[in-house]
């Protein structure tokens, strides 16, 4: 398979090629002879992913399940996500766990990673992107109350929601073991001025589109949308301090918003919502590759990313307005705070290790895999 005449958007540049596909994987970058399929120049970024995903289902079905959010995931460009283990029954255990692995096998739209929770109980074992640990309440009952300390020190790759008296902790912890710390949806100045000092290599910083745009009371979420000067202080840290934007895609019914539920649906405003202030020049394409594209990679799967020998996932757009209808939306969750957002830079094609799983109009089902 040839893919030619693209323009990727690396963190080096935006560089004009064909990309030769062979078994699902990149075996060739430069310019090819023979016939293709042409993009005719069109922006192509690789390996977008979601490291922030609630997908629900289990008993929360009626909200969002795997299948509704990895069709709506491809439907605006993402080629792999992680879930989030905060599910009813929680993903807590084996038994959960491979529950879980196994719908994914076989609903999920994209490629996937998935996320385990612990609360005191320390028995764990392999296969899961991070130990995700609530440190505050939030939703689903999946506080920890264990020993932090032993936690850090088995050296399993950690995940964390933000608050400064946890982060503080946990940040301490992975400097003193090594162990490998993520922080979810990080969202004020001062959480930023500290990881500013104290981040190392092993620790990854993600903030959301809605704590970088929405204004302080504009939504119910967790953590709460900031001041002014807490949104300025997010953004002058992206591709910093920041290594990951990810959407925290938190789907409810409009009856349980109603009723105060946290959260908003994202995973179908994510991508839109960075092509957006790329293609406006509020962020440059090289930093917003590393944000979606090369950092979560680096992260969640030496298999993606951009390179010879990995997998070939291409997201393509065009330089075309659009308006968000969430009436439209593959998700359960038919709402958005950003409904009626003239955005600019429109989905045209994604490909999913070679295989073009999106034409701009309908999604097409392929096995998904692991990242």
């Amino acid at each position: 398979m040839l893919f030619k005449n693209l323009s990727l958007v690396t963190s080096d540049g935006i560089k004009k090629c064909d990309i030769l596909v062979k078994n699902g994987k990149i075996a060739g970058i430069g310019k090819f002879s023979g016939n293709g399929i042409d993009f005719k120049g069109r922006t192509a970024i690789p390996s977008v992913i979601d490291m922030h995903v609630h997908c629900r289902d289990f008993e929360q079905s009626y909200k969002e399940t795997v299948e509704t959010a990895t069709k709506a995931a491809i439907s605006k460009g993402i080629t792999g996500i992680v879930d989030m283990p905060n599910t009813v029954p929680p993903v807590n255990n084996r038994e959960v766990f491979e529950e879980r692995k196994k719908l994914f096998k076989e609903k999920s739209y994209c490629d996937y990673g998935i996320n385990f929770s612990v609360t005191e109980d320390l028995k764990f074992f392999d296969g899961y992107k991070f130990i995700k640990i609530f440190l505050t309440e939030t939703t689903g009952k999946l506080l920890f109350k264990g020993d932090l300390d032993r936690l850090f020190s088995y050296r399993k790759p950690i995940a964390i929601h933000s608050d400064i008296a946890g982060m503080k902790k946990c940040v301490k912890l992975s400097m003193k073991y090594g162990t490998k710390l993520h922080i979810c949806h990080v969202s004020k100045k001062e959480e930023i001025k500290f990881l500013k000092k104290y981040k190392t290599h092993n620790i990854t910083v993600e903030v959301t589109p809605h704590h970088l745009l929405l204004p302080e009371g504009a939504e119910n979420v967790k953590p709460d949308l900031g001041t002014e000067e807490d949104r300025k202080a997010l953004w002058r840290e992206l591709g910093r301090t920041v290594d990951v934007i990810g959407s925290d895609h938190a789907p409810h019914t409009i009856e349980e918003k109603k009723k105060g539920a946290y959260g908003i649906p994202g995973i179908e405003t994510f991508l839109p919502l960075c092509l957006d202030l790329a293609f406006r020049k509020k962020i440059s394409f090289e930093t917003l590759a590393l944000l979606i594209s090369e950092n979560p990679s680096r992260i969640v799967s030496e298999r993606k990313g951009f390179g010879i020998g990995k997998d070939a996932d291409f997201t393509v757009v065009e330089d075309k307005e659009w308006i968000v209808d969430s009436r439209k939306f593959y998700s359960k969750s038919k709402f958005s705070p950003f409904d009626g957002m003239r955005l600019r830079g429109r989905i045209k094609t994604v490909i999913l290790r070679g295989e073009i799983i999106y034409d701009g109009e309908k999604v097409k089902k392929i096995e998904s895999r692991e990242m």
